[in-house]
């Protein structure tokens, strides 16, 4: 792998985000299909510092054929997601497995089909969507020796798991996939992934009926996420903070809400067309709005 590539997979996965941006930027002298891969990987780190726009755009320039279009369809599902386009997401995901030419993209395609329908609210299919990635990954990863390799994949797959978990209201068994995903993207020394899962675990805590945990919990997660530019991590779990020390501590909520306001309105700033008017019409991103105004006013 050229070395400057090498550095920028390195910072995408492994150290502060706005690191890896100004490297991929940089890179010159690749081939063709190293580009498409930095491609790829800038589309990753713009969507963890949550310039969506950018990052979909980046997507649109991988092309049909190369090994990395259904990593890219992927990702786009993924980004789509993170807007609230949970419809729009499926397509892109659908797209994703037909062109899977590799268990890799297989169970990144599988995973995000099962996303989409956790946020469509369709739980037996997300369930046996995911049973095909989660049985696909035991499979390939059945090695010790290259079992290592696949923890973003296993990750993820606990993540979904603990959203599928919680639309079925079964808040043990999501915490328990909580706690699975937070330790893979520990042992990885894998920041972005360690804040998310931190993140779903405290929302497990939350359900499980155990908000003092909780608390401590999202606290390490929004430091995590905000000190490391992880804006897609830590503006919901801003949001969290607020509604969950709404009744206890009413400034501090506040203080959250209005963290998360002016995240969400910078990540607005990079939408267009459709996307910024399905952004706009999110019931969640409203709340968090009115909630950052009643703080100016009080």
């Amino acid at each position: 792998m050229h070395p400057g590539l090498e550095q920028a997979q390195w910072a995408v996965f492994h150290g502060p985000i706005a690191e890896a941006v100004p490297l991929l930027e940089g890179l010159t002298s690749l081939d063709d299909h190293a580009q498409v891969y930095a491609r790829w990987l800038h589309g990753v780190a713009l969507g963890a510092c949550g310039r969506y726009g950018e990052a979909l755009e980046l997507v649109e320039l991988i092309p049909q054929g190369t090994p990395e279009f259904s990593m890219a369809r992927s990702l786009r599902g993924s980004l789509l997601r993170q807007i609230g386009v949970h419809d729009l997401a499926l397509l892109a995901d659908r797209q994703a497995m037909s062109a899977a030419a590799t268990p890799g993209a297989a169970i990144e395609a599988l995973t995000g089909l099962s996303a989409d329908a956790v946020g469509l609210q369709d739980a037996a299919s997300a369930a046996s969507t995911l049973a095909q990635a989660g049985s696909l990954l035991e499979r390939v990863s059945a090695d010790p020796v290259t079992a290592p390799t696949w923890w973003r994949h296993r990750v993820r797959v606990e993540w979904v798991r603990c959203e599928v978990a919680l639309l079925q209201e079964q808040a043990g068994e999501a915490a328990d996939h909580a706690a699975l995903a937070l330790a893979a993207a520990e042992a990885a020394t894998a920041p972005r992934h360690v804040a998310k899962s931190l993140l779903f675990t405290g929302v497990t805590q939350i359900e499980s009926g155990d908000p003092a945990a909780a608390l401590p919990t999202l606290r390490r997660a929004v430091m995590l996420s905000s000190s490391m530019g992880f804006q897609a991590v830590a503006w919901p779990t801003h949001a969290v903070l607020a509604a969950l020390l709404q009744a206890s501590d009413p400034k501090a909520a506040q203080e959250h809400a209005k963290q998360a306001s002016t995240i969400t309105a910078q990540l607005r700033r990079g939408l267009s067309g459709q996307l910024a008017a399905r952004w706009d019409e999110r019931a969640d991103i409203r709340a968090l709005h009115q909630a950052a105004s009643a703080t100016g006013q009080s």
